[in-house]
């Protein structure tokens, strides 16, 4: 990734500086001067786990390399020995198993811990520098091929040793976009386009050789990226979440389980998901992270979370945050065959079968609601917009049955032939 290190303070974004990042993509170009626009926070409800910035830009003698003067700089404004590091996570985990031994002081220490944790993010909100390497990959290596509705990108930068990062994209404003969220969600015109952008993204990397070569740094939903982070503290988290928000408790009452059991069932879900075809995923789908252009075409933002994984993943916790509760009820067979011939129109011969896409469709569900809205602090988002979407995930988790889901299908064949042996236990549990 490009050398040139984003500042943590914008009086110390140069023009040089900006001309270094655009370089790579854009040969020839000068910057002259850059003037922020505005910023927004991460943390101020406007943006969660990164800032944005809008930056004007001039060019030296014409030098614009065809760029536009407008641009967004995605970047953490937030000093890196604010920063948690996964050697810090590290030590949370272990610190948490060294309480486990201890039961009376455990029980009295770890909410404590985390009310601690969640305090400092709250004033020093930041995601874990995994995030930011991904998203700067994404845009510097790989959305430069694609033909795929996504903000345009001009460059970008991740510093291994700070965690320091910035992605210079698109400033979608200037083509009057809207950003949509789960309270409001989008009409179903949305949804479909946003379905042929999915499967485009999908099947330009189904099963793709290159995940053995030049995609080899791809994380998985089980290895590298931000699996450390929910492997070790994941369950932590969310419980600490869920015992200090009674609103998420309300929510999660009709399903009738503990926690510890969706936690359970959410990784055996996995497994049997990951046996199917693997593609490239977006792997942060909900619908706060698209935008609507005029026309009711939709895009993707965010991909802090791409993974290598089951095409299921990304459509699943599209369609469910993305629709009211009975527009998803009555279209969701007809998006997921859509999103079928969609990509065996793009020359994907091995396309889930219609079983076999309703058995994953069920099945993601879960991921969706656990990772996705369990884990997430209210303050990240807000609470309305929390709500809304555990509210949709439950309630499709329990119209597709998907806890019942897992023991339903493991141990049997997949519709398409797949067998995937049962793991952790779940058997008689769900």
């Amino acid at each position: 990734m490009n050398d040139v290190r984003f500042p943590a303070n914008l009086k110390n974004l140069t023009p040089e500086l900006v001309t270094a990042v655009l370089a790579p993509l854009n040969p020839g170009v000068q910057v002259a001067r850059v003037q922020v626009i505005e910023c927004a926070r991460c943390g101020d409800g406007l943006a969660s786990t990164a800032d944005r910035v809008t930056l004007q830009l001039e060019y030296a003698n014409g030098k614009s390399a065809g760029l536009p003067q407008r641009m967004v700089l995605k970047t953490i404004l937030l000093h890196r020995w604010l920063r948690f590091g996964l050697p810090v996570i590290m030590m949370l985990s272990r610190l948490l198993r060294v309480l486990d031994k201890l039961p009376l002081l455990g029980r009295a220490t770890r909410p404590l811990i985390f009310t601690l944790v969640n305090v400092y993010q709250q004033y020093f909100p930041h995601a874990p520098p995994a995030m930011y390497a991904n998203e700067v990959r994404f845009y510097t290596e790989l959305r430069p091929h694609l033909t795929l509705q996504a903000p345009a990108s001009y460059g970008g930068s991740f510093d291994e040793t700070t965690g320091q990062f910035g992605v210079l994209m698109e400033d979608l404003s200037r083509r009057d976009a809207r950003f949509p969220n789960a309270v409001d969600g989008v009409s179903l015109d949305v949804v479909r386009d946003l379905i042929k952008t999915l499967a485009a993204l999908h099947a330009a990397f189904w099963n793709s050789a290159r995940f053995n070569h030049d995609l080899a740094w791809v994380p998985t939903r089980t290895a590298g990226g931000m699996f450390p982070v929910f492997d070790t503290i994941g369950l932590d988290i969310i419980l600490d979440q869920v015992r200090k928000n009674t609103f998420k408790q309300d929510l999660l009452a009709p399903l009738g389980l503990p926690v510890e059991q969706q936690w359970d069932a959410l990784w055996q879900a996995q497994a049997l998901l990951d046996a199917g075809p693997q593609t490239l995923l977006h792997g942060d789908t909900h619908v706060g992270n698209t935008y609507v252009l005029p026309g009711e075409k939709g895009g993707l933002l965010d991909f802090q979370l791409m993974v290598r994984g089951p095409w299921a993943h990304d459509t699943t916790y599209l369609l469910v945050t993305g629709l009211d509760v009975e527009t998803r009820r009555k279209h969701e067979h007809e998006l997921l065959a859509l999103y079928r011939e969609e990509l065996q129109r793009r020359g994907v011969i091995d396309a889930p079968s219609e079983a076999q896409a309703w058995r994953d469709y069920r099945l993601s569900v879960i991921w969706g609601l656990v990772i996705g809205w369990l884990i997430t602090p209210p303050q990240n988002y807000g609470e309305p917009i929390t709500r809304a979407n555990i509210s949709k995930l439950v309630t499709a988790a329990l119209d597709l049955q998907s806890f019942a889901a897992v023991n339903e299908y493991a141990d049997a064949p997949s519709p398409d032939g797949i067998s995937v042996t049962r793991g952790r236990g779940l058997s008689g549990r769900l």
